[in-house]
């Protein structure tokens, strides 16, 4: 989205988007201060966990090629096939690949596509998972400010939607590379 843009302008968009997204987390934590029915605090954190997705999603519409550590994307000893279906990984795929989030990005995608789309593929989970990853971080943060202000049903609230919004498709995106690799063993990932 923001690719044409000069490195200095995407750092401005970025800021002005990240201020209005810290700005709407401001007023949703104010909104929580008053509304104590379950609906409201289940509204009110739905839109606080979709509101901080964005933040790695703005990250990565201006800074496409950033990647933390290769040794972070790396299998790690514990991620077996038992591991994922045990924490309901597999559960999760096939809620995504079967709803609406489906059209959320494409990118990540692998059906019917050649196999020369498997190094994009990968680049692009890995892309997916660091998204996750800054979003997670930050709803962490706000977690925290409802914690210190014993907002307790805000915490796990919030905590529901952060392990949906952001741990499972972090750890999707992980099966997903370790099939692939075990798939195309010739692949670098």
């Amino acid at each position: 989205m923001f690719y044409r843009f000069s490195f200095i302008q995407k750092v401005i968009i970025l800021l002005f988007s990240y201020s209005l997204i810290i700005a709407i987390s401001v007023y949703l934590f104010k909104l929580s201060l008053y509304y104590n029915d379950t609906l409201s605090i289940l509204t009110i954190n739905l839109i606080q966990g979709w509101n901080l997705v964005l933040i790695g999603f703005l990250f990565f519409q201006a800074f496409k090629h950033y990647r933390l550590s290769e040794k972070f994307y790396q299998k790690k000893k514990f991620e077996t096939p038992l591991f994922f279906k045990l924490l309901g990984v597999n559960f999760f795929r096939l809620f995504i690949i079967n709803s609406f989030f489906k059209h959320l990005n494409k990118r990540v995608y692998l059906r019917n596509r050649p196999k020369e789309y498997i190094p994009i593929y990968i680049e692009e989970t890995k892309q997916s998972e660091t998204s996750h990853l800054f979003s997670m971080i930050c709803t962490f943060s706000i977690q925290i400010i409802y914690f210190k202000n014993e907002l307790w049903e805000h915490v796990i609230w919030l905590s529901i939607f952060s392990v949906l919004l952001n741990l499972y498709p972090i750890l999707l995106q992980r099966m997903n590379r370790i099939k692939i690799r075990k798939k195309y063993p010739n692949y670098i990932i």
